[in-house]
């Protein structure tokens, strides 16, 4: 994710925070059109980047974490091997007990 961030133009970078930002300010509160269920606590985070529609999949985790964890542009109607992906990333992140990372 952070490679993937980085390698965007700011005003690409400004809009990919207004939308993290939005998801972290409204937590599972926040639905469609700006987010979506892909399987079981595994769900999308909807935007556009220039043309480009963008998915950045998360779960949100004990203590209404929310973890990012990978990115794509959609292509299809149906990323079945981004939507794998993601599933092996939030385990890997479940099994490893990953935790927030405080800033200071």
């Amino acid at each position: 994710m952070r490679r993937w961030f980085l390698s965007l133009t700011r005003d690409d970078q400004e809009t990919v925070i207004f939308y993290v930002d939005l998801l972290a300010d409204r937590g599972v509160l926040l639905g469609e059109p700006y987010t979506k269920q892909l399987d079981g606590k595994l769900r999308e985070l909807r935007f556009f980047l220039m043309r480009d529609s963008v998915r950045i999949t998360y779960w949100i985790a004990s203590g209404r974490r929310i973890i990012l964890l990978t990115v794509f542009r959609k292509h299809r109607m149906r990323e079945t091997a981004e939507i794998a992906r993601a599933k092996r990333a939030m385990m890997r992140c479940i099994a490893e007990a990953h935790v927030v990372e405080e800033e200071g």
